[in-house]
């Protein structure tokens, strides 16, 4: 039997916790508020995305009736994720210490904005953790089209799940402005495509990324493509002004981008066709021994 997880969480960092759980293998039951998850207003397809596949019921847990549904859901509950402020849930008489006295082995984690006790139960989004873990100047522009502290809050949240399994149940709070800190490490030369080893570049149609950063990478590909007189270019500007980037962009140009990425495999080659971008739904990004490509 699928352990159960109640996900009682709205928006995205929560949810996405939720989504991440089911891929895990929990049978996951949203709990919705009579006025339901207003990400399913605000973006209908986001809201899909997140939530297929999971079960839903509408329970209003300041009726009575409500937390007493909510509390038989618990005996038999592995796991609760809530995302409503610090506090909100003990003012309902819904508190962690409530719902582990009905279920001692219940793990009951909570996504918080802040540790800081002074800021504990301030409201806060995605933009809002980013600067006040001082992370926006680190990860620039990037802050617009991916959620950087969700995401990572909700991947914490699922480690901080398993881990009060393993533990046979517990209380966690997951802290957004926290969770993006795997951001923070110090920012790697030559990563931003601003060099002639790592850059994406035109091709016929579409467009290929190459990163041949390590030296035997460069050799290679500088040999397979028949330049070896750019063997000692590989840090050199990936800009207009640099004679090699524009010989370099002309290569390119001579196939189509999945033709170089076929070209690519066959030299052992660090290069890819760049993809357009579609929302998809996403499985399991590991396999074990049995189901892997190893050797025998």
């Amino acid at each position: 039997m699928k352990p159960l997880a109640l996900d009682l969480t709205r928006l995205l960092p929560g949810p996405l916790a939720g989504k991440i759980l089911l891929e895990l293998g929990f049978r996951v039951l949203r709990i919705l508020p009579p006025q339901g998850d207003p990400l399913a207003r605000l973006h209908p397809e986001a809201h899909a995305w997140l939530n297929a596949g999971k079960e839903s019921e509408t329970v209003d847990l300041k009726l009575e009736a409500g937390k007493a549904r909510l509390k038989a859901l618990v005996r038999e509950a592995a796991v609760l994720l809530e995302t409503n402020r610090p506090g909100v849930m003990e003012r309902l008489g819904l508190g962690p210490k409530v719902l582990r006295k009905i279920n001692p082995r219940l793990v009951y984690v909570r996504l918080a904005g802040f540790r800081d006790p002074a800021r504990h139960a301030a409201p806060g989004h995605d933009l809002t953790y980013l600067a006040a873990a001082g992370l926006l100047p680190r990860v620039g522009e990037a802050w617009r089209p991916v959620q950087l502290a969700d995401v990572t809050g909700a991947m914490w949240a699922a480690l901080a799940t398993l881990e009060g399994l393993r533990r046979g149940g517990g209380v966690c709070e997951v802290y957004l402005t926290e969770a993006a800190q795997v951001f923070a490490y110090p920012p790697l030369p030559f990563l931003d495509g601003s060099v002639l080893c790592y850059a994406i570049y035109p091709a016929r149609d579409g467009q290929v990324a190459l990163a041949a950063l390590e030296a035997h990478l460069w050799a290679r590909f500088c040999q397979a493509a028949g330049k070896e007189a750019w063997a000692g270019a590989a840090y050199t500007p990936a800009r207009e002004e640099n004679p090699l980037y524009r010989q370099a962009c002309a290569f390119f140009r001579e196939k189509s981008a999945r033709e170089w990425e076929a070209w690519a495999a066959e030299h052992g080659l660090p290069l890819a066709a760049v993809r357009p971008y579609t929302p998809r739904g996403f499985g399991l990004p590991w396999a074990f021994a049995e189901e892997a490509q190893v050797e025998k």
